[in-house]
């Protein structure tokens, strides 16, 4: 449960073997690349270096990237055409890619393209007839006059127009025929549309008028097939007739070409994953830098995949050198990805942490701690055995369409289940006989006897989780260097100091600790103090001059505002966590009010039907309310105290980005 540990790998090959270097280390999916801080890795006295010791073997001919990247993308255009027209859906497949060149996929492409392409043209031609047809088909089986498609294509000086026009503009029409130089028919009905179908007549030396005219009126034009013959239910008949010999048509070329279509696919495949690969290559060459005789490309590896990664090039080529270096061997300014590494448990709430932020490199990773209080928050705020048994099912029913929520959500239903069983309650219900022989909190936390004990044990769960919240941050500050920030910040040890003041203050008030008030409050001042004093005390430390950088008055005004947010947020903080308990009051508060209402009916259907639905209401609305609560006291009482989340994510070269 932790951070993946990186190296930066600097790798030096001989140019001629630069494309079976790169090759592996795309395929190998271990390595993200660093291109902004290239020129801080030495590159140029490293280039130096090696070019004596790794001479190339030179190339014939020096290949034109522009070029092969132009037939590549050419390439797989075709491909995708093809593979549309059969129906396939292209994917990258790495098995046995590495002994696959570019010259065998654009040969395999060419005699794919030689085979399939007249076939393939002719099904796509073969469906549009089918498509046109169809919609023909629709458009005669609206019409309900009586029409002769043969009389109607041997009109000699007529010509005419099916088409379709809204029922307004239709109107217009009748209320304007004297106007018009055109017959208009209304022949049929489109159904669940606002326009239906006409029949325009006109003579043929009047065409431009009309056209103009039909234009003013929206008018969409049908084209009917010219082919048609006969009356209306003759055509409608030919048009069946016509539909299905083109779908046997198209059965019969389409059986010839999928006969091995499973061997098709594995194929097109292969052809598709090289000429991508090919692309990818060819982006890498563009962001190495290169010498004479060799390149260098700068990227970042697992530690654990370094032997690995060495071991997979040395196959390729002994003409390499591999270097490895720490983050802290480069320099705190450079930033190494961010990879998360948790278990099965706490897997899932990564996703919560990168809502808010990736952590960064050097801090600690908060999903552990986030995993365990938020099930904790969750469990104590909505705690029913039956309604958490409810949440866990809707986890496994997601699990596989979104496996991190699913997971999330099981973990929350088995905490609710958990603290359910603390309270005795099962669906609402708090009176069952069998649960109350191992309730902790007897009579439901409703019971008067109960209310205030849950009031202060949420607010001690708020101290708890804030003093460790301050410890990371602390913790955090130091790795980073940050002596100001760990020490006397508002967030490092003086800001935790003034936050145990506060607590003590009320604790003395109520006499709780036999501490004389004076001693919490003094201790307030003084960190108050510390805290606005911050930057001199620090520089006073490390012997840095001058105490107060820029202007003085300006930091004192700023300080000071920052002493007044810190007694503020410290306030808030200490009574935020008071609604983890009053959650939990509310949860079994707003049953109890089902329950009444259940009570004031008839027993039996109806008192059930008012149970159900307040339970469903509680699992819907209530629910979701804790949920974000949750993340609230996440997000901004516990991050602020020592999650950044500005880390740069972990993001391996793969065949397609």
């Amino acid at each position: 449960m932790a951070i993946e540990q990186m190296k930066l790998l600097s790798l030096v090959g001989a140019r001629d073997k630069e494309h079976d270097i790169l090759q592996e280390l795309v395929l190998c999916e271990k390595v993200h690349l660093d291109l902004e801080n290239a020129d801080t890795y030495g590159n140029n006295y490293i280039l130096h270096e090696y070019e004596a010791m790794l001479p190339s073997a030179g190339r014939a001919q020096e290949e034109n990237q522009a070029e092969i990247e132009n037939v590549c993308r050419t390439s797989i255009s075709q491909l995708e055409r093809m593979a549309e027209g059969l129906e396939l859906e292209l994917n990258v497949v790495v098995d046995q890619i590495e002994e696959y060149t570019r010259p065998q996929a654009l040969s395999d492409l060419k005699q794919l393209e030689d085979r399939l392409t007249p076939s393939i043209e002719a099904i796509r031609e073969k469906k549009k007839q089918l498509e046109r047809t169809n919609e023909v088909g629709v458009i005669l089986g609206y019409i309900r006059k009586k029409i002769d498609f043969t009389a109607l294509r041997n009109l000699s000086y007529i010509q005419y127009e099916i088409g379709t026009m809204s029922k307004d503009n239709s109107l217009h029409i009748k209320k304007n025929y004297e106007n018009i130089s055109a017959l208009v028919f209304r022949i049929g009905e489109i159904q669940d549309s606002s326009e239906d179908i006409y029949m325009i007549f006109y003579l043929k030396e009047l065409e431009e008028e009309t056209s103009r005219l039909l234009k003013s009126l929206n008018w969409h034009k049908i084209n009917i097939e010219s082919d048609l013959e006969g009356n209306l239910e003759t055509c409608k008949s030919n048009n069946e007739k016509k539909a299905e010999i083109l779908k046997k048509q198209i059965s019969i070329l389409e059986k010839d070409l999928y006969e091995s279509k499973l061997d098709m696919l594995k194929r097109f495949n292969k052809i598709y994953t090289r000429l991508q690969l090919e692309l990818r290559i060819i982006e890498l060459k563009s962001q190495t830098v290169v010498g004479n005789n060799v390149f260098i490309l700068n990227a970042w590896i697992r530690s654990r995949d370094y032997q690995k990664l060495e071991e997979r090039i040395a196959k390729v080529t002994d003409k390499y050198v591999m270097m490895a270096r720490k983050p802290g061997d480069i320099g705190e300014e450079i930033m190494p990805p961010t990879l998360l590494r948790n278990n099965w448990f706490t897997k899932p709430f990564e996703l919560i942490v990168k809502l808010y932020g990736l952590p960064s490199y050097h801090e600690i990773d908060p999903t552990p701690f986030l995993a365990i209080t938020f099930c904790l928050m969750f469990g104590i705020m909505f705690g029913d055995i039956g309604q958490g048994f409810i949440y866990f099912l809707a986890g496994v029913g997601i699990a596989k369409k979104i496996p991190a929520a699913a997971g999330i959500l099981k973990r929350l239903g088995i905490s609710s289940m958990i603290f359910g069983v603390v309270y005795g309650s099962i669906f609402g219900l708090e009176d069952v006989e069998w649960l109350k022989n191992i309730a902790l909190v007897h009579g439901g936390p409703l019971n008067t006897n109960n209310i205030m004990p849950i009031l202060i044990a949420g607010v001690a769960f708020g101290v708890a989780v804030l003093t460790i919240s301050f410890i990371l941050g602390i913790i955090n500050a130091l790795r980073r260097h940050d002596i100001e920030g760990a020490f006397f910040g508002k967030n490092g040890v003086a800001g935790y100091l003034f936050f145990i003041g506060l607590i003590s203050t009320v604790l003395s008030i109520m006499s709780v600790i036999p501490v004389p008030i004076i001693l919490p409050i003094a201790c307030m001042i003084m960190m108050l103090v510390i805290m606005v004093f911050k930057e001199p005390i620090t520089h006073l430390i490390e012997g840095v001059r001058p105490l107060i950088s820029g202007d003085k008055g300006s930091y004192y005004i700023e300080s000071g505002f920052e002493g007044v947010e810190t007694i503020l947020s410290t306030l808030s903080n200490s009574i935020s966590f008071i609604r983890v308990g009053a959650f939990a009051l509310n949860h079994a508060g707003l049953f109890m009010a089902f329950k009444v209402m259940a009570e004031m009916v008839p027993s039996g259907i109806p008192e059930f039907i008012i149970l159900v639905l307040g339970n469903v209401l509680i699992l819907v609305l209530e629910g979701l309310v804790v949920f974000i609560q949750g993340l609230r006291l996440q997000y901004y009482e516990m991050f602020s105290k020592y999650f950044g989340g500005d880390g740069v994510a972990y993001e391996p070269l793969k065949i397609t980005k």
